[in-house]
């Protein structure tokens, strides 16, 4: 039986088979073209990392001039005075040496704080508007640093070229204690009285231009909570840079009380009242309401509180067209949360 084999067969077979040969020969042409790069690409390496060696020993033969960080430490500084404005720790030297040298000290040397010494024979009083202002010529010091410094090393400036000391007087003063605290009480529980604090002033030392600017110590904020009994606490105090104080704690007392409602009836007086002249006020009397300590309740009673109108305040005022008020001249001092009622009244005024 004969099998019929169509053109367009034929040419799809022929377009494979010359397909294949192209991708065949593209894949070996990859193949030779990366073996002879790479080959070509390490050979060319290593000749650019041996140039660069050569290029760098070279240029390390060369002298340079660089800058390097010198530490120092500033010592018998007077002890009448605080120092307030100090030069910095650190030096900038500027120095010219061999590449290999100046290498060596990059990569590892650390020097040693050369001390300056601050003391009166050494400080040169400054012609400043400020009195209390000296100073140092760096080139003072180049003795000590270059004994540091190789020899192959030149120290050619020293950065900045005046150390510039600012003191202040030191003087000591009293001060009051303040208590920075919060406090949280249990329902119905309030002070009674004001806290105590033991020292409660403490000697103050530190520069003048400090301590004339303080007006209390506080103590380190803390917080109380549910707080039903009387607070019995060491409080730290808030230290203050360059300050120092004759103590670092304070003994803090305050007392707490379960308070209770307590209600009086207190009588309305008048105040600025001119000679000759009556006020009545309707009501005549305001109700007081406040919070009192338990152990205090029985001993409220309502002279211990005043009412008052201000004649001052109403006499201007046309007949029928104004209301007194009342405010609380008097009040125990352990009582709180005052109210009362009314707070403006109805008034004549009688000759």
């Amino acid at each position: 039986m004969a099998h019929i084999i169509s053109v367009d067969h034929i040419a799809v077979s022929i377009m494979s088979v010359k397909y294949r040969q192209i991708l065949e020969g593209l894949k070996n042409l990859g193949k030779r073209i990366k073996k002879r790069v790479s080959s070509e690409f390490l050979t060319y390496l290593v000749f650019f990392v041996i140039a660069v060696v050569i290029w760098y020993l070279n240029a390390l033969n060369k002298d340079y001039t660089t800058d390097l960080k010198f530490k120092v430490k500033y010592v018998n500084l007077p002890t009448d005075k605080v120092l307030v404005e100090a030069p910095g720790n650190h030096l900038s030297l500027t120095v010219s040496a061999q590449g290999f040298t100046l290498l060596k000290y990059r990569l590892g040397f650390t020097f040693y704080p050369v001390n300056v010494d601050a003391g009166y024979s050494s400080l040169r009083k400054s012609r400043s508007a400020r009195d209390s202002e000296y100073y140092i010529l760096s080139q003072t010091i180049s003795d000590k640093i270059s004994t540091q410094l190789s020899s192959d090393i030149r120290l050619q400036r020293i950065s900045p070229d005046t150390l510039k000391f600012l003191f202040s007087e030191m003087v000591q003063k009293e001060i009051p204690v303040k208590v920075q605290s919060r406090l949280q009480f249990e329902k119905e529980f309030l002070p009674v009285g004001d806290i105590r604090i033991t020292p409660s002033r403490i000697t103050v030392s530190g520069p003048r231009t400090i301590v004339d600017t303080i007006q209390y110590v506080h103590t380190k904020n803390k917080t109380f909570k549910r707080l039903k009994d009387t607070l019995q606490v060491q409080l730290a105090l808030q230290p203050v840079e360059q300050l120092s104080y004759s103590v670092n704690e304070v003994s803090v007392v305050l007392p707490i009380e379960r308070h209770t409602e307590a209600s009086v009836s207190v009588p309305i007086e008048a105040i600025n009242l001119p000679q000759g002249l009556t006020l009545k006020t309707f009501p005549g009397t305001v109700t007081v309401n406040c919070l009192v300590p338990i152990s205090s309740f029985e001993k409220i009673q309502p002279h211990m509180f005043r009412a008052v109108v201000d004649y001052d305040a109403i006499k201007d005022a046309k007949d029928g067209m104004a209301k007194a008020k009342v405010s609380i001249a008097k009040s125990p001092s352990y009582v709180s949360d005052i109210r009362f009622n009314p707070k403006n009244v109805d008034f004549i005024i009688e000759k």
